[in-house]
């Protein structure tokens, strides 16, 4: 019959080995990628700052909630940024690329 560790060993072992979740990379979020570039696309001026802004803060905040650091949130958030407008000159320039 196996041993079973004490619950304080569980927990102690457990708690040594827990390390921050590292989550999908933001930019690699296609669907969320291009649902922002339809969105940016069809709002001008203030609404699409506005917009934007609030994109990238809920980004960064759903970030660190799981984990990253601030440099780390902040890298993630400029590399989602450089796909939504990847995807923006896509939807301009008709290819699928």
């Amino acid at each position: 019959m196996p041993s079973h560790a004490s619950a304080h060993q569980r927990r102690r072992t457990t708690s040594a080995m827990t390390s921050p979740v590292v989550p999908f990379p933001a930019e690699r979020r296609t669907a969320h990628v291009r649902r922002c570039a339809g969105e940016l696309d069809g709002l001008h001026g203030e609404d699409a700052r506005l917009y934007w802004l609030r994109v990238c803060r809920e980004l960064a905040a759903e970030l660190r909630k799981f984990g990253s650091d601030e440099s780390q949130a902040r890298a993630a958030v400029f590399a989602f940024q450089e796909e939504v407008q990847q995807e923006l000159l896509r939807l301009h320039d008709g290819t699928d690329n």
